[in-house]
C-alpha cells in the first residue's frame, strides 16, 4: 500500500537528499578575499587621514600659522613697517593685509522733526 499521498514533483537522489555542487563549496575564493582585504584597507587609510585632517585644521593649520602669527605680533609691536609687514605676509602665503583705512570726516545732517498742527 502506497503510504505517500502526494507524489515528489522531482526525483529524488541518493536517499532523499538533493546535492548541489558549487566550486569551493559555496564560500567565496581567494580572489575575492584579496579584493575585500585591499577595499578594507583602502576605506581605513580614507577614515584615518579625514581624521587627521580635522586634527589638524582644528589645531590652527601648524607651523604656517605660527609664523604668520609672530609677524602679527612682530608688527603690532612696531617692530617692523607696514611695508615689509605686507611684504614678509605676501611671501609667506598668508591672507593678503587690510588695505589702510584713510580717515575721512563724517557729515550729519540733523533736521527738526515736522510738528504737526494740533
Amino acid at each position: 500500500m502506497n503510504t505517500q499521498q502526494f507524489p515528489m514533483p522531482f526525483p529524488r537522489g541518493e536517499g532523499g537528499r538533493i546535492v548541489v555542487e558549487r566550486a569551493g563549496g559555496g564560500w567565496p575564493d581567494g580572489l575575492s578575499w584579496v579584493i575585500f582585504a585591499v577595499l578594507l584597507v583602502l576605506l581605513l587609510l580614507v577614515i584615518v587621514s579625514l581624521a587627521l585632517d580635522a586634527y589638524y585644521r582644528s589645531q590652527g593649520g601648524g607651523a604656517r600659522s605660527d609664523v604668520l602669527a609672530e609677524l602679527d605680533l612682530r608688527y603690532a609691536r612696531g617692530e617692523i613697517g607696514r611695508d615689509e609687514y605686507v611684504q614678509r605676509r605676501a611671501d609667506l602665503g598668508g591672507p593678503a593685509a587690510p588695505a589702510p583705512v584713510e580717515e575721512k570726516t563724517a557729515t550729519t545732517r540733523v533736521q527738526r522733526p515736522k510738528t504737526q498742527p494740533t
